[in-house]
């Protein structure tokens, strides 16, 4: 079994695709099961910017808060196939992590859809992103997230965050980790997934697996995300693990999960999942099954 923890199923302009092409691609990616994220802010287009963005690193324009994507991947979800629905787990994230009434903006959509298993990816320490972000820079022990993570408490669900461990400038470092564990430590009772183990696209932080190995042994709620760029620094082009890594979840094969990372259009999912596929090839065997599905079933679909 296969199981995708990490999909978006908008991009950055809000595109969703359609559920047929969803339903498709995930078939064809050969995927078991997947976790569904929207994305949290939305590319503006202004006049000042000759070419339409389709990402968020295009042109300098600015992201915005979009709590509509809420709604959009809610959608996605019911135009599915009830087989494929029942195999996709919908998460919400539509809302500013600096705003003390974000728990109003879930409380709502819990109210208005029961498809919910999840609250993420929740976009806090973000390389380039968090520059592009109108707003108060996001921490993950900003206070406005106390009751979010009481909420997911409350109702037993898992709450991904992609939180990096340093900013560009000092990529080596680990300035933030502070900011996640005082956070952890405030909700020991919230499931907590730490999206790429705090490793971004001009992030690298040196001997991460250390720090990982520490929060993972004081905080019992944390699990980690295999995904994006994570799995490049961790395997190398022969399919190997570097060797830190796979001793690692050999100790905590109950920690972890993987993610493609795939944002919108599922034409590129296969590519992405056979990266998986080559991920849970180089992972030990004892551990294996429970990092490519038996985590994810526990997490999303308590099974």
């Amino acid at each position: 079994m296969l199981v995708d923890a990490h999909v978006h199923g908008v991009d950055f302009l809000q595109r969703a695709p359609t559920a047929a092409d969803f339903a498709e691609g995930m078939r064809t990616a050969g995927v078991d099961r997947a976790v569904l994220f929207g994305l949290p802010v939305k590319k503006q287009w202004p006049v000042t910017e000759p070419r339409k963005p389709g990402y968020y690193l295009d042109g300098n324009s600015p992201c915005q808060y979009y709590s509509l994507t809420d709604e959009l991947v809610a959608d996605l979800h019911a135009g599915l196939p009830a087989e494929v629905r029942e195999a996709v787990a919908v998460t919400m994230c539509g809302f500013d992590p600096t705003d003390q009434l974000a728990v109003d903006h879930i409380e709502l959509l819990w109210s208005r859809h029961d498809c919910w298993r999840g609250i993420g990816e929740v976009m806090l320490r973000h390389d380039d992103l968090t520059n592009l972000t109108r707003g108060d820079s996001p921490t993950a022990s900003h206070p406005a997230l106390d009751p979010v993570f009481d909420f997911a408490a409350q109702r037993d669900l898992p709450i991904a965050v992609h939180h990096d461990s340093s900013s560009p400038g000092r990529a080596g470092e680990h300035e933030y980790v502070d900011q996640l564990d005082e956070m952890l430590g405030r909700h020991p009772g919230t499931t907590v997934v730490w999206c790429h183990a705090g490793v971004s696209r001009r992030v690298e932080p040196r001997q991460q697996d250390r720090v990982v190995a520490d929060l993972l042994a004081r905080h019992s709620g944390l699990h980690i995300d295999l995904s994006w760029v994570l799995v490049d620094l961790i395997l190398d082009d022969a399919g190997r693990l570097d060797p830190a890594w796979d001793e690692l979840v050999t100790r905590r094969p109950d920690r972890f999960v993987l993610g493609s990372d795939q944002v919108g259009d599922p034409g590129d999912w296969r590519r992405q999942a056979d990266r998986l596929r080559r991920l849970a090839d180089a992972l030990p065997a004892a551990a294996r099954d429970a990092v490519t599905g038996g985590n994810a079933l526990r997490l999303w679909w308590h099974v």
